[in-house]
């Protein structure tokens, strides 16, 4: 919904896919799908499955986050 602020949350990357997104679970068991902004893709190479990210996610969908760094 429009005006409400993003969720933050933290995560461990499960899965990493192609290209630039990732599965990653949060602390409450909760499994996200997360992609990369296409401005930030340079920094994709250095993460891999086990890293810690933070993500913001839409109090709308909580299935989908873009990564934070």
């Amino acid at each position: 919904m429009p005006g409400q602020p993003a969720i933050r949350a933290e995560g461990i990357v499960r899965e990493k896919r192609p290209p630039a997104t990732f599965v990653v679970e949060l602390a409450n068991g909760h499994r996200v799908f997360a992609r990369v902004l296409s401005r930030q893709r340079e920094q994709v190479p250095g993460i891999e499955p086990g890293d810690r990210l933070n993500l913001e996610i839409s109090p709308a969908d909580f299935s989908n986050g873009v990564v934070v760094f």
